[in-house]
């Protein structure tokens, strides 16, 4: 039984804009070969044991390679990074070497093989605890072993499909 009637399918994924995400890249080495590309879908799941996940559509380059290298990088984009995320998220890693303009500027891990990011708002190394495929998306979960916060920084925001920079405070959560 199908929940959203097909007709309706375009609506969704226009409002699935509504959320307000931070903009990560996601990186990954396998072999010599590094790869990186953006994600707006990164969401904490657990705070013990640290668990992030990023949803990644099978067709991805990087999709692959995580399933091979069982580890990825997630860097949190500053406000300032846009560019960096324009860059990751445009050309393909199978036609292009996204790291030998210079643009993406690789961090030399401390626990995992993979690079993170320089200048971020916050950088995690995640060994994959397990792959979901679901609908057109696989859904990683990485157990976080390294992470890097920046606290002079905040992180870009991708709403409605343009990027944001945080603005003032309007009240604690809790």
């Amino acid at each position: 039984m199908e929940w959203i009637k097909e007709e309706w399918m375009e609506e969704v994924s226009k409002s699935t804009s509504e959320f307000a995400e931070s903009v990560a890249i996601v990186t990954v080495k396998q072999g010599d070969k590094l790869n990186a590309m953006t994600a707006a879908w990164t969401v904490p799941v657990s705070h013990r044991p640290a668990l992030v996940v990023v949803h990644i559509a099978p067709q991805r380059l990087t999709h692959d390679m995580i399933v091979e290298a069982k580890e990825f990088g997630l860097s949190i984009l500053a406000d300032d990074q846009m560019e960096l995320s324009q860059h990751a998220g445009t050309v393909s890693g199978r036609k292009v070497d996204k790291f030998a303009s210079g643009i993406l500027k690789p961090k030399q891990p401390k626990v995992i093989q993979t690079p993170v990011l320089e200048g971020c708002a916050a950088t995690m190394e995640c060994k994959l605890e397990k792959a979901i495929s679901m609908g057109d998306h696989t859904i990683f979960v990485g157990r976080v072993l390294a992470l890097e916060r920046d606290l002079t920084k905040k992180p870009l925001i991708l709403h409605r499909g343009t990027y944001y920079k945080l603005g003032e405070s309007v009240g604690k959560y809790y």
